[in-house]
């Protein structure tokens, strides 16, 4: 969009602020400059700015004159002056356009006749053309810089095709012709002939310097609803100014004109958002000074006053109630546009510019951590993590697969419903290469419907199990291949280090087939057993033999398959909440260790013993260890040798102290 900074000025003051500082707070304000143009005619400067799609609103130079006043806090130089709407405009009959038209919310109607003058003054030729405008002729020229300065529409007919210098407002009416079923023409008639086309070029409009009699045309369309209130609060000053105008250069008469009244459309349209203050204040942070303060109350409002937005705060429940203004209502619609607003107001710059540093860390997610809990395991097993993608070309089963609508390949037609096809298209590239084993396992999301047609995700585990080398029953023996109980056996330990208890069963439940059915038919049919959880008997996951009979050209040596669902699997793992042990301040004084024989009753229990000691030296004997046990036959006489380590937690023991344990252990054992 470009615009003349000589206009801009006219709508606004911007002599008080540098020419350079006004473009850096533009730029800080989210406009980006592209191009300053020096025009030397004009003594000007055309400046060419780059709008965002999310900015629509922006179209002219009084829109972008508003924005800067929001920007800079400076007031507008001009009134504008706004259309009065009326809320009986269904009973009046005299609004025969509007009530026929799907195209038009306002028109209004002006004829000026005897023009003398058709010659564009200068200053009007040169700003068209440092907006890349050739100029015609006056006429056309004010319906651009008009279209450019206030963003207006005007239609112009030449009135001599009518043969006519005075309308009879009675005889203008809509017309509509069909093109197709959804395509149709809408244009104004003036007793039956075309004026102007309403959804369609006016090409055939031609104005020349010869022009003398016009009809003026100022309609307000349907189809810049987004725009309303814009269109509402500067459409008299356009149509003063074109009037003025073509009065003052090409010196005709204005006639009476013809309006028809503004629908109850034109009434505002309250859109309200709730923001909390916490939301503000965590998404923009402190501010950038080295008390880390943020945001006020009073500072919040007053920008979002600026942005002429009115604004009600909530004490009890610390909540802004802000009403958004017709014109911004298409983009602004969340809660974090609203919070970019007031940050532009404020000043991106006075923001901290990089994330603070926080004490707390971080949890990690219960599902997370058995993800790494399981890699940890099976590559410890001896298993190689691989990495698919979750796109797919073919499906097993019709009843499950989720079709992608327009795919990029038709490679990638679904979305896969298990892990194990995957794996098993890896074990082909593999064995292809002659490699001898292959022992893989993958971690990703499965999609499938159920039989009520609601779509699910799933985190599923998935490996296969293939190797020629496994195991030798001796050294002068050659390797054997994994069998059965080999594979089975690597997938019990997996869930015995998980601490998961499982049970392991033949059949499957009828009431649970819809949950595996999608991979159930990968499964040689008489070697495969289903994992249950032994705590609520769930389904927790399959494993098996491949069936060949799905896959052609692979080996016939036995593959082993398995796929356990994620969330049932993490719901199976048995936690420990009760020690076994109790943790105690270690002492930083030295230990003494002595070794003493104790003749004991043949049937006397050691490890009753052991604990009668320990009870009743518990603070200074820190452990007893058995080290030797006689039977003296000819005596008939049993003996024990226990040795124990003497520490004290205040103090360093000496020779004394032990004396008197060992006397008290004594008399215990007496």
């Amino acid at each position: 969009m470009k615009f003349s900074w000589k206009i801009l000025n006219f709508f606004i003051n911007l002599e008080s602020i540098h020419f350079t500082e006004f473009i850096e707070k533009l730029a800080l304000a989210g406009f980006e400059v592209e191009e300053i143009e020096e025009n030397n005619k004009t003594i000007d400067k055309i400046i060419n700015l780059n709008i965002t799609s999310n900015r629509k609103e922006i179209f002219c130079i009084i829109n972008l004159a508003q924005e800067i006043s929001i920007i800079l806090n400076i007031p507008l130089k001009i009134k504008l002056i706004p259309i009065k709407y009326y809320k009986d405009y269904h009973k009046n009959k005299t609004n025969k356009i509007i009530q026929k038209s799907a195209e038009i919310i306002y028109i209004k109607i002006q004829t000026i006749t005897n023009l003398l003058n058709n010659e564009s003054p200068k200053w009007l030729k040169n700003h068209l053309q440092s907006c890349n405008i050739i100029s015609s002729s006056l006429l056309s020229d004010i319906q651009q810089y008009i279209n450019i300065k206030w963003g207006q529409e005007i239609l112009i007919f030449n009135l001599n095709e009518l043969t006519t210098k005075f309308l009879d407002f009675n005889l203008i009416d809509i017309s509509k012709s069909n093109i197709s079923n959804a395509n149709y023409i809408e244009k104004i008639i003036y007793n039956h002939k075309d004026l102007f086309y309403l959804n369609k070029t006016n090409d055939y409009l031609t104005l020349n310097n010869k022009t003398q009699n016009i009809i003026l045309c100022f309609i307000i369309r349907k189809i810049n609803i987004n725009n309303l209130t814009n269109t509402k609060k500067i459409f008299h000053n356009a149509y003063y100014e074109t009037i003025k105008l073509i009065s003052t250069f090409g010196k005709g008469i204005v006639n009476k004109s013809y309006q028809e009244n503004i629908p109850q459309i034109f009434l505002d349209n309250k859109q309200v958002l709730k923001i909390k203050k916490n939301n503000i204040k965590y998404i923009l942070g402190p501010l950038n000074i080295k008390t880390f303060k943020f945001l006020s109350n009073h500072e919040i409002i007053n920008c979002l006053k600026q942005l002429k937005f009115k604004v009600k705060y909530s004490y009890k429940y610390k909540i802004f109630k802000i009403q958004i203004p017709n014109n911004r209502q298409h983009d602004l619609k969340r809660d974090i546009d609203i919070i970019e607003e007031i940050s532009r107001i404020y000043g991106f710059q006075y923001f901290l510019n990089h994330l603070p540093n926080y004490q707390t860390k971080g949890n990690i997610s219960k599902k997370s951590f058995y993800k790494n809990k399981i890699r940890y395991i099976l590559r410890d097993l001896g298993l190689n993590e691989v990495i698919h993608t979750s796109l797919t070309h073919k499906k097993l089963s019709k009843l499950h697969n989720i079709t992608i609508y327009n795919p990029i390949t038709e490679d990638q037609k679904f979305l896969r419903n298990n892990i194990i096809e995957n794996l098993i298209q890896n074990y082909k590239v593999n064995s292809k290469q002659k490699t001898y084993k292959t022992e893989i396992f993958e971690i990703g999301q499965i999609f499938y419907s159920n039989n009520i047609k609601n779509y699910i995700e799933e985190t599923h585990v998935g490996g296969l199990i293939y190797n020629t080398n496994f195991i030798k029953q001796n050294w002068s023996n050659k390797s054997t291949n994994l069998n059965w109980f080999h594979a089975k056996g690597i997938i019990e330990n997996f869930f015995e280090r998980l601490n998961v208890h499982i049970t392991w069963h033949k059949l499957l439940r009828t009431n649970e087939y819809t949950t595996i059915q999608h991979i159930h038919n990968y499964f040689h049919y008489n070697k495969v057993i289903y994992i249950y959880n032994q705590k609520n008997n769930n389904l927790i996951g399959i494993f098996g033999q491949i069936n060949h009979k799905y896959f052609d050209n692979i080996d016939k040596n036995p593959i082993y398959l398995f796929e356990i669902n994620l969330t049932q699997l993490i719901k199976g793992v048995y936690l420990n909440k009760h020690l076994n042990y109790r943790a105690k301040k270690y002492s930083i004084y030295p230990s003494v260790i002595r070794d003493i024989s104790i003749n004991i009753k043949q049937n006397k229990n050691i490890h009753e013993i052991k604990s009668l000691v320990q009870k009743n030296n518990i603070d200074l004997i820190e452990s007893i260890e058995l080290i030797s046990e006689y039977y003296n036959k000819k005596i008939s006489k049993r003996f024990i040798c226990l040795r124990i380590t003497y520490r004290s937690y205040n103090r360093t023991l000496n020779n004394i102290d032990i004396e008197k344990i060992n006397h008290n252990i004594q008399e215990l054992l007496k």
